[in-house]
């Protein structure tokens, strides 16, 4: 019997304490060969260190071996990977409380907004356990409906507004009469290249209002006697912490955003130049979609673990389920330090 020219009784070769180094010199010599070394050590068990199985000058056994390793490596990453990034979605889900229908502070079968001001005293903390159910605000569809909406609409809305008036304000200053006065009899031309630095100008800005918003207005403690304080912080912000992964409210309505992005205008064009003014705006507009955009993200988004996104995420979390008083930056924790609301351990 012979196996691809190697006589059975050649086909096995035994070897004792020689190194693999003078073995792989008889490759070239076989087509095909088994290959046992053993150990001075393994001469009572007659247990084989290593064994090879050579075909054509090539150690297939060995090669087989690695190409399991690393296919199992790399199985064990996904899985891994898979595993850690399931956490990551469902740990903030796991963090929220059920309801019970009959024993809550409010009765979850009738609109919410005309409740929650009876509660006093009880509201602030009944507001900062979140629940994972939608909450239905007002009894009307119409007022119902337009405290909804689903995240594209921002960018459908106001990213045509950030592209023309990005065009307007760049076209204008590419005309060269735009002129800065510091006083009477003198003045500074603006040139067009100062343009990007202006929309810059605006982003940066736009991040202290967003955390400004977010701490004075959004996170206000009403008075617990005033009912009307009450309902209105749980329409602005409250209703988001109650529920945080309520969809429909996760960005703002369009017609909200609207007094908010007109008075940011306004008040820009009336303190600079309205060129100025509006090329500072536009990028406060911008940072405005991309702060919703993140938002949004930060509640439904799996972001890998150990990016800046995944940081954010684990940093908005905190702020929902245990730092209610800290934490208000979205888009970047920058104010945070200076405002000194930094979470400790920002670790998810």
């Amino acid at each position: 019997m012979e196996n691809l020219g190697e006589s059975r009784e050649e086909l096995i070769k035994d070897y004792r304490d020689v190194s693999k180094e003078a073995i792989r010199e008889e490759y070239a010599g076989h087509v095909m060969k088994i290959f046992v070394l053993r150990g001075s050590s393994a001469e009572e068990d007659h247990t084989p260190a290593d064994v090879s199985i050579i075909i054509e000058g090539t150690e297939t056994l060995r090669e087989r071996r690695k190409a399991s390793e690393q296919t199992e490596e790399k199985m064990a990453e996904k899985t891994t990977d898979k595993k850690m990034k399931e956490e990551d979605v469902n740990a903030a889900y796991n963090r929220c409380s059920p309801v019970d229908l009959d024993k809550d502070l409010v009765d979850w079968r009738k609109p919410l907004a005309w409740q929650v001001g009876h509660l006093r005293e009880k509201y602030d903390a009944w507001v900062h356990q979140p629940v994972d159910r939608p909450i239905r605000l007002f009894g009307n569809p119409f007022l119902e409906a337009s405290t909804k909406t689903s995240w594209y609409w921002v960018p459908v809305v106001w990213l045509p507004v950030v592209f023309y008036f990005s065009w307007h304000c760049y076209t204008t200053l590419a005309k060269g009469t735009t002129r800065l006065e510091l006083t009477s009899d003198f003045s500074i031309p603006i040139h067009v290249h100062i343009f990007p630095l202006l929309f810059l100008l605006g982003w940066f800005l736009w991040s202290l209002v967003e955390y400004c918003i977010h701490r004075f207005v959004f996170h206000m403690k009403p008075p617990a006697h005033n009912y009307y304080l009450i309902t209105l912080h749980f329409l602005l912000h409250g209703q988001h912490h109650k529920s945080p992964f309520d969809g429909s409210r996760l960005v703002f309505p369009p017609g909200l955003a609207s007094l908010m992005v007109g008075s940011l205008y306004l008040f820009l064009c009336s303190t600079l130049p309205v060129i100025l003014g509006t090329s500072v705006f536009v990028g406060g507009l911008c940072g405005y979609v991309v702060y919703d955009m993140i938002h949004y993200y930060l509640h439904y988004g799996s972001p890998k673990r150990g990016s800046y996104m995944y940081k954010l995420k684990a940093y908005h979390v905190k702020h929902h389920f245990e730092h209610q008083r800290a934490g208000f930056g979205i888009t970047t924790k920058f104010w945070d330090h200076p405002f000194n609301t930094v979470i400790p351990d920002e670790k998810f």
